[in-house]
């Protein structure tokens, strides 16, 4: 009988404690889902100071054919919208279909979506794949890497 009773404490503190894991997975992934909204609201606003804060330090960002940007300035500089532009980006999301989490840092693989307007009044949806590994830092998860490209 007492061996049956350790094993039953043995057993709820291991059930316990995965579930203190799985909340805190969820957390996390609450965390992540809700930065990465703050990027596309931030990328719809031209919001660029907004948008360089949810990189981190030192992030990369690998778009399609060019080459890998690795200064914070260039990636400033990448998404600062251009004043001939003639677009107006009226939507953006990102749908992730998996996302892995350990420790400080986690995985997101998905695809985005988007719907830009010319200043004539068309519309243009745009639209691919990504890959992004967030980095916790001072508690807070940042994108670290940054990959995409247009599905066809």
């Amino acid at each position: 009988m007492k061996n049956l009773i350790q094993s039953l404490f043995v057993f709820f503190i291991i059930l316990s404690s995965y579930a203190v894991l799985a909340t805190d997975d969820i957390s996390e992934r609450a965390e992540i889902l809700a930065q990465s909204k703050a990027f596309s609201q931030a990328f719809i606003k031209g919001d660029i100071d907004t948008l360089m804060a949810i990189y981190s330090p030192n992030a990369r960002i690998v778009n399609g054919n060019n080459k890998i940007k690795n200064d914070i300035l260039a990636i400033r500089k990448y998404w600062t919208p251009k004043k001939e532009n003639q677009w107006q980006l009226t939507s953006h999301e990102a749908i992730p279909e998996e996302l892995i989490i350990e420790g400080n840092m986690a995985s997101d693989i998905g695809y985005y979506a988007g719907v830009s307007q010319h200043l004539d009044g068309r519309k243009n949806q745009f639209g691919g794949a990504y890959v992004i590994v967030w980095r916790k830092i001072d508690g807070v998860w940042r994108i670290h890497i940054d990959m995409w490209n247009n599905v066809k």
